[in-house]
């Protein structure tokens, strides 16, 4: 299991899903990618449901005012 971390801070829709699409599929089952996200709607419904569709489990944090973090793990 691997586990990396990716900054999309300063990006908005759609640009946050395709890039966490990306990186994701470069990864293996089982991997985890953590997420940092300051736009709310990304980080609270765009990811969280296309992840969760695709079959990934995915752990929103909020880490400080308008900062989340999603763990998003590979299935």
């Amino acid at each position: 299991m691997v586990e990396e971390t990716i900054d999309i801070t300063g990006k908005i829709c759609p640009f946050c899903l395709l890039i966490v699409k990306k990186r994701l599929a470069k990864m293996a089952v089982a991997d985890v990618l953590g997420v940092i996200c300051d736009h709310p709607p990304a980080a609270t419904d765009t990811i969280p449901y296309a992840m969760k569709k695709a079959g990934h489990t995915v752990e929103i944090k909020r880490i400080e005012p308008g900062v989340w973090e999603l763990k998003i793990t590979k299935y």
